[in-house]
């Protein structure tokens, strides 16, 4: 994929000033040396969102949200990171290069065949009454049918390919629209189906689902395979729509592409569906960046049971306290679609008001099959607990479903502490105070410039700390452009496991000034010397006491003794 060289991103948030990006989207008002407002990534009456100029990063305190004028724009304006970029460049006059990795192709071309496409197939629905009474017999209206783009594909094995320039059909390929068989030979994907355009969060068409016309035309729903437009994994049917039309504080969450439409018609604008797959981490991330409740709605029966189970262990790591996880469960033999139809608008949000927290589908999942009345149905219910509570997230509802199943199972429930390889994607960090490392990393990306001043001499890998690696990476970083600011120097680690701490650990020093935290670090590196000097002197002392040290060793050792006497 195309990359956006560091030199250009640093460049570009020196140019920037994230006050005036956020100020044009947040109403904000001045606040000592930094900025505040109500936070547009959750509700809130009293503002906890704060802009530092000095900085040039965001921060809320109630939903934790941060980063540089990139990282807004994406969360803001729901942009990915080069079209973030590209958007602050033209605010900037600033003209984006771009390095190409080796056998990279653009994408540019392949929208423009998609959306052709899909004007294609919109033409072809207007010809087939078949089809058209299909729609019609589903209740579905022809303003409906515009506004998802609704078409048809051709019983032919070549229909769409003949329409497209042969120097075209290598895009038609790229795109999924096309295949080959054994022989090679190349024919187009979908035949004889109602289609289903798939957009992305911008309103681009980037894949395609068909439903099979006849009875006996399998299968019954076909999607686009991955592609460079298309992965299903994070892409959620219906989320350009939902964004643009609702202003409900929810998002429904349901399984087909009917259902979608069926609900929007009856004026249920705020529905989203998965793509032929199982609710994954990254829809319930991209959900929970416009809204601050999902409802999952899924069939009474045994498979709904199972789809909802599916979507509540993908949900808890991400359960954090300022959001809501409800299901709603709808009669057996019902789905979102029909129960609309059957029921209108207002019966269907009844049932969503009404909608099962997760709290309460949980203790339902964790306590099916097990007498919670006898002593081996509380133990069992205790032990079976665990797995489920270790994958929420440190805070109060993580606290309040353990006292309940506490209260249930007559026993304290002590979780089982996590492996160090497990770790929650929006897990808050521990305290800087137990970890020396925290504070100079927050100090570092605070004030980059301090990178200069930590002594050659010190080997902070000698240390059983975490966060050395990210300091070695701070330094490199400073080392390469000494100029570089504290949002730059935080957007070198978007991509990295770290990128959710370390907007976090910038707020640990802003009750300072710049000579405090000059103050702050001069301590801080004081300290880590006499740690690794203490670490070295009893790694001396056992080498000393079972294999005895050779003469450099003991000169070493002497001085170091000397060092902590004089200290």
């Amino acid at each position: 994929m195309a990359s956006i060289p560091n030199e250009f991103i640093e460049t570009l948030l020196d140019r920037i000033d994230i006050q005036e990006v956020v100020g044009a989207r947040v109403q904000l008002k001045k606040a000592g040396k930094d900025y505040s407002g109500l936070c547009p990534f959750h509700s809130e009456n009293t503002p906890s969102f704060t802009v530092s100029q000095q900085k040039q990063f965001y921060h809320c305190f109630g939903c934790g949200k941060n980063g540089s004028a990139i990282g807004f724009m994406m969360e803001y304006e729901g942009l990915d990171f080069i079209d973030a970029v590209k958007d602050l460049a033209q605010m900037a006059g600033m003209q984006v290069p771009t390095t190409a990795h080796a056998g990279h192709k653009p994408k540019t071309n392949l929208y423009a065949v998609t959306e052709k496409a899909t004007r294609i197939f919109q033409q072809q629905l207007k010809t087939n009454p078949v089809v058209i009474e299909y729609i019609k017999n589903r209740g579905i209206s022809g303003a409906t049918c515009k506004t998802f783009q609704l078409g048809y594909a051709l019983n032919e094995w070549d229909a769409l390919l003949k329409r497209f320039d042969p120097n075209e059909h290598e895009l038609l390929k790229r795109t999924g629209l096309s295949t080959q068989n054994d022989q090679q030979r190349t024919y187009d994907k979908f035949r004889n189906r109602l289609m289903f355009p798939i957009h992305d969060k911008r309103g681009r068409v980037i894949a395609f689902g068909g439903r099979a016309i006849e009875a006996d035309q399998k299968p019954k729903y076909l999607n686009s395979p991955e592609t460079d437009l298309f992965h299903k994994g994070n892409e959620l049917y219906g989320l350009h729509l939902a964004r643009k039309h609702s202003n409900e504080s929810y998002v429904l969450v349901v399984e087909g592409y009917m259902d979608v439409i069926a609900l929007h018609q009856q004026g249920v604008c705020n529905a989203v569906a998965t793509l032929g797959t199982a609710t994954s981490a990254q829809h319930i991330s991209n959900l929970f960046k416009v809204w601050e409740r999902i409802v999952f709605c899924f069939d009474g029966d045994a498979a709904g049971v199972q789809a909802a189970e599916k979507a509540l262990n993908t949900a808890l790591p991400l359960y954090l306290d300022h959001t809501i996880i409800d299901f709603l469960f709808l009669p057996q033999g019902e789905d979102p679609d029909s129960y609309v139809m059957q029921h209108g608008k207002e019966a269907f949000t009844q049932a969503v008001d009404a909608a099962m927290p997760l709290s309460e589908f949980l203790l339902q999942v964790i306590s099916r099959n097990i007498n919670t009345n006898s002593i081996d149905g509380k133990a069992q219910l205790n032990e079976k607990a665990k797995p489920y509570l270790n994958q929420l997230p440190k805070g109060a509802f993580k606290s309040m479903m353990a006292q309940k199943i506490s209260q249930i199972s007559g026993q304290a429930l002590v979780a089982n502490k996590p492996s160090k390889n497990s770790k929650s994607p929006q897990q808050e960090p521990t305290s800087a105070g137990d970890n020396p490392l925290r504070k100079l990393i927050s100090l570092l990306l605070n004030v980059p410039k301090f990178c200069a001043g930590i002594p050659k001499e010190l080997n902070l890998h000698k240390l059983s700390f975490k966060g050395v690696e990210i300091i070695d990476k701070i330094v490199e970083i400073q080392r390469i452009n000494p100029q570089i600011n504290a949002a730059a120097m935080l957007e070198h680690f978007r991509d990295s496991d770290y990128s959710p701490y370390l907007g976090h650990l910038m707020r640990i020093y802003d009750h300072l000034d710049e000579s405090e935290k000059a103050l702050e670090f001069k301590d801080i590196i004081n300290y880590l010397n006499q740690l690794t000097s203490k670490v070295e002197i009893e790694r001396l002392r056992n080498k000393q006491m079972q294999s005895g040290l050779d003469s450099a060793e003991k000169q070493t050792l002497v001085q170091l003794l000397r060092q902590k006497t004089n200290q």
